[in-house]
């Protein structure tokens, strides 16, 4: 083999079909993201059935004889284990010597014995590698790899694996887009099937199945006089002859009995219940695909990992789980049969499967896969010396803050971006080179191009840079690489970290430890949201948006809450905790954790965290939260609130008693900010501060560009932009929006909601956001760069208001030139307005303050 060639990835597992298929799966993947196939490389065992499937891909394949290891304690078995073990080492030096000749981006293990060879030789050559796991409960060969993987790819969460990440299954191209419902009548022709028939599919995979095998039997015998039924029967290359019904000549019941078949989309198509064993790939396809199915989980799996696939869909109602030995072959037969002639329980089971599928459907494996093989030669930056570095996108905040920072450190910066903007004309103040508009020339002497995660990568400078073979690093790669300069502490969460990060920075300031700091909004007190001092600590706002919160080399960290957004990143609320939890157990230095937050509670009892909590008067009433408070190795007790200020008392507890500290002030309202605050100091103090440095710091403190932002008074009413745009944020500004001292007449609440997908997902959450306001107006949908969906309006929050709250007084103004007029008439002198949400919301207050002068 020509020792220059080089493919992309290598994809290594197999023996049985249940490692194969997903193997093949992930090629398809990759191929549809623009590789050849001749650029991609499998690595199989010289006895299983990838000696058969994978040919007829074209996709090149190696083949190392790999055994498996028996679990069972005999004399035999030890002997069969030192064979096996003397081959695996054989194995992997036959895998090194690949790998260093095909000098793969990336190795993708899909787990089992058929793996391991590869895996370890990918480990000692120091070449990425991912591990993917689609049981629901891994094998050994999973676990293990896990633990030296640069990432684990899963099918479920939550999960013990380490370094986690939920991308969905490997499922075959075929399978992924397949409509039953537009393909069903081909398929059945294509099977010989008459289209009325009800059609019973029993697979018991690629090895088949003798115990599937005698109930298919006893199936068609008892039912042979119906001809209404019809049994496609996969039974497996070894019992093709076993067990074979006995039929009349005068027999209705159509029977069809094949080995096996390579057009599994025609069999899902055509059936209307499929029967199976619950091998882990199978249970991705019947979910992806949204098929009925009755499972009876195979007993002697190893770990018994089939009854834990199968209860997942069981579980979410998407199958009926029978476990082989609770019933008699003939019981299980008459339960097959009952669900085949009920078609409500199987129209249901087909709409709760394919709901539970859409994780597979919406896979982000080729995602993750691409950040892996780049990061192969980006994951590291040499920053120490100057370097001409160009940031597309740079005029919003996370962006302009890196080109702050970097700018700072003595290299030389350039940007662009679409507007001039008050951050534009502040960058160019030290000395960062932006143009408004992309320029290909603009990266044509540049060592390193990075942007935000909102340029799209077609982008002319992008593309330039490509073709230059200049470096292109995300986001996430240059804030890890900036993070590795310093002592880095990240401030994490849903809500609050903007926040927290400004006021941590600020205590480290007054306790004189001169912080670096990159956070995402201007601090009041600084005039400017980042800095780079070269000193010892570096303070970094850690978002989760894009996952880039994993990515950072961090020497402690505060976690302030979990609440459910960006579900197009992360699928689920399991998926956004385990996220979170990972990203506490990378930390390597004090972990400051809320426990106010139920998630976050659980989070820091897992890792030992330095705890947290501040409870009002009437959280403090609940039996739960005051077990919680106890517990916490820091809290805010007294809590109190006039002028627009908070005051509360803090203590510690020490050698299991409380110590009271002393007594701080912020100038800022609602619990929200006194944990926020009080999740600052804790910090503070673990890095050499004292509570009086905070103290003094705190009370001082004015707060972060919209944030309870006052536009001021005008005839009478009182105006105040915030950037709550979740509804827990709105839930907290507004009950923070009073206290003893405020007069508001009214408090008049206007929201825009933003981003389509997001509404889509979460906008009934919105029903308790607006309790604390007297007038609630809600507008139609900022689109934050995403596409509309049909039926997905501002009318959502509307609705889910109402309905909670029927009494609300609650207003739907699409337009903004209707949303100004109804305020410019309704506002009345005493009000205090509003105005929330990330979008251009900002900019109501001075609108209306406009339009009521007129």
């Amino acid at each position: 083999m020509d020792t220059d060639q080089s493919v992309f990835a290598v994809i290594t597992g197999g023996g049985t079909s249940g490692h194969v298929i997903p193997a093949l799966a992930l090629a398809e993947i990759l191929i549809d993201a623009g590789h050849s196939s001749q650029n991609l490389h499998i690595i199989g065992t010289t006895t299983g059935i990838e000696t058969k499937l994978v040919p007829p891909t074209r996709i090149p394949i190696s083949l190392l004889d790999v055994r498996g290891f028996s679990r069972k304690v005999s004399l035999s078995s030890l002997r069969q284990n030192i064979s096996a073990l003397k081959s695996l080492r054989i194995a992997t030096r036959q895998a090194v010597k690949l790998l260093l000749t095909l000098k793969p981006k990336v190795v993708i293990s899909v787990g089992g014995y058929g793996s391991v060879a590869a895996s370890r030789a990918a480990t000692k050559l120091g070449i990425p590698f991912l591990t993917v796991s689609y049981d629901r409960l891994p094998g050994l060969a999973t676990r293990l790899q896990s633990r030296k993987a640069t990432a684990t790819a899963v099918a479920y969460l939550p999960t013990k694996l380490q370094n986690a990440i939920l991308t969905g299954a490997p499922v075959r191209r075929a399978l992924r887009t397949l409509d039953i419902a537009a393909n069903r009548a081909g398929a059945r022709e294509r099977l010989g099937l008459s289209a009325a028939s009800k059609v019973i599919a029993v697979t018991g995979g690629s090895l088949g199945s003798a115990m599937l095998n005698a109930v298919t039997r006893q199936l068609v015998e008892d039912n042979s006089n119906r001809e209404d039924l019809c049994v496609i029967h996969l039974t497996g290359e070894r019992y093709i002859k076993d067990d074979l019904p006995q039929l009349t000549a005068g027999s209705k019941i159509k029977y069809q009995r094949l080995a096996s078949t390579i057009a599994m989309e025609d069999l899902y198509a055509a059936s209307d219940l499929i029967v199976s064993r619950a091998g882990a790939s199978t249970i991705a396809e019947l979910a992806t695909i949204g098929c009925p199915s009755v499972l009876i989980p195979w007993r002697q799996s190893a770990e018994n990992h089939q009854f834990f696939n199968a209860k997942w869909l069981g579980d979410l109602g998407g199958a009926v789980v029978l476990e082989e030995g609770v019933y008699s072959q003939k019981l299980l037969a008459e339960q097959i049969v009952k669900l085949i002639d009920d078609s409500n329980k199987l129209s249901s089971l087909a709409k709760m499967a394919r709901v539970a599928g859409t994780v597979h459907r919406e896979s982000k494996l080729g995602e993750l896969i691409a950040s892996i093989a780049s990061a192969t030669n980006s994951s590291h930056l040499d920053l120490s010396s100057p370097k001409r570095i160009h940031i597309v996108g740079v005029g919003g905040p996370g962006m302009s803050a890196i080109a702050t920072v970097l700018a700072e450190m003595g290299h030389h910066v350039s940007g662009s971006d679409i507007n001039e903007s008050e951050i534009i004309h502040r960058l160019r103040l030290i000395g960062v080179k932006i143009n408004i508009g992309h320029d290909r020339k603009a990266v044509g002497d540049c060592d390193l191009v990075t942007g935000s995660p909102a340029i799209a990568k077609s982008n002319i400078e992008y593309d330039e840079a490509g073709k230059r073979n200049i470096r292109i690093v995300s986001r996430g790669e240059m804030l890890a690489n900036i993070c590795s300069r310093a002592k880095s502490i990240g401030v994490a969460g849903t809500h609050g970290k903007t926040t927290t990060s400004s006021m941590l920075a600020a205590i480290l300031i007054e306790a004189k430890k001169n912080p670096s700091y990159l956070i995402g909004g201007d601090v009041a007190d600084f005039g400017r949201g980042a800095s780079w001092t070269n000193s010892e600590l570096f303070v970094v706002e850690a978002d989760e948006s894009d996952s880039s919160h994993l990515k950072l080399p961090l020497a402690g960290a505060i976690l302030t809450n979990v609440d459910i957004d960006h579900l197009d990143n992360f699928l689920t609320f399991d998926a956004i905790r385990q996220s979170f939890s990972e990203f506490v157990g990378k930390v390597n230095g004090p972990r400051v954790l809320c426990i106010d937050d139920l998630a976050c509670a659980e989070i820091a009892q897992n890792f030992g965290a330095i705890t947290y909590s501040a409870l009002d008067n009437r959280e403090s009433k609940s039996d739960s939260s005051q077990a919680s408070h106890s517990k916490a190795d820091f809290v805010a007790t007294e809590v109190s609130f006039k002028n627009g200020s908070a005051r509360f008392v803090v203590s510690q507890k020490i050698d299991g008693h409380f110590a009271k500290l002393g007594e701080v002030m912020i100038g800022l309202r609602g619990m929200h900010n006194v944990r926020n605050a009080l999740g600052a100091l804790t910090m503070a103090m673990q890095l050499g501060a004292s509570f009086d440095d905070a103290s003094t710091a705190l009370s001082k403190f004015g707060g972060v560009a919209r944030r309870f932002d006052q536009h001021g008074t005008h005839q009478g009413v009182t105006y105040v932009d915030d950037y709550a745009h979740l509804p827990n944020e709105i839930s907290a500004v507004l009950a923070g929006a009073r206290d003893e001292s405020d007069s508001w007449s009214r408090v008049v609440a206007v929201f825009q909601p933003n981003r389509f997908n997001r509404m889509s997902v979460i906008s009934h959450l919105y029903a308790d956001s607006f309790v604390d306001a007297d007038l609630i107006v809600i507008t139609d949908i900022y689109a934050s760069g995403t596409k509309p969906i049909a039926g997905i309006t501002g009318e959502l929050v509307v609705e889910a208001v109402r309905n909670a709250h029927p009494q609300s007084n609650v207003v739907y103004r699409a337009q903004r030139v209707d949303l100004i007029e109804f305020l410019a008439n309704e506002l009345k002198s005493g009000d205090l307005c509003i105005s929330m949400g990330c979008g251009d919301i900002a900019a109501l207050p001075g609108e209306l303050i406009s339009r009521r002068q007129v």
